[in-house]
């Protein structure tokens, strides 16, 4: 074998390790925010199925307060991604609902990818009018803050791995099937920057293994 194939073999397949791990990472990211995403529906269905099934909310929930916005108007301008599919769940229920069928119901409706078509849609409506301006960072921190704040207090650790709320935000804040309004979609996406960088301080932070 001549010396220039002896050169190359080990720059070959040395590579293959760190293709294996990339691709575990992957698996992992995607595993994390599933879980997360599952969780996120699982607790906007209960909260859901409270509000239908008392009739002094149900009552109210499409009602205009004094500034024009029903109460389902109003989760729809939050950033959060649990109030974005709390706003779904409510308005797609026309009375009473048990929490595990409304579970459902957003379980099926987020099991496969939307419309590619939609999706970049939604990425013009939040760019084009605003090519000069810059995402709302401030706000972006003070809702990071308060996601960060809610995923310390979880047991599980795909629910405490701020990166998995990141990566769910990159899908989300241009996810046509949410009703969230420009000004929040670029909120949500500014929130994708601020959770990774929370996420990389956090994991810089020295781990107690005593």
């Amino acid at each position: 074998m001549s010396a220039g194939l002896e050169i190359l073999r080990p720059l070959r397949t040395s590579r293959l390790p760190t293709r294996c791990r990339l691709m575990e990472v992957y698996v992992n990211n995607m595993r994390g925010q599933q879980i997360l995403l599952d969780h996120l529906i699982v607790g906007a269905a209960r909260r859901a199925s409270a509000l239908l099934n008392d009739p002094n909310q149900a009552a109210v929930l499409r009602t205009p307060s004094d500034c024009g916005l029903t109460p389902i108007d109003r989760l729809e301008y939050s950033a959060m991604a649990e109030d974005q599919l709390l706003a779904f769940a409510l308005r797609s229920s026309a009375g009473p609902a048990d929490s595990e069928t409304v579970a459902a119901v957003l379980a099926c409706l987020f099991a496969t990818p939307p419309m590619r078509v939609a999706v970049e849609a939604q990425r013009h409506a939040a760019f084009g009018p605003f090519a000069g301006a810059g995402l709302p960072i401030k706000r972006a921190w003070e809702a990071g803050t308060e996601i960060s704040r809610r995923a310390r207090q979880q047991e599980s650790e795909p629910l405490r791995d701020l990166q998995n709320y990141a990566d769910l935000y990159c899908d989300l804040w241009c996810d046509p099937r949410i009703a969230a309004p420009i000004s929040v979609r670029r909120e949500m996406l500014a929130l994708v920057s601020v959770l990774s960088a929370l996420a990389g301080s956090k994991a810089a932070e020295p781990q107690d293994i005593g």
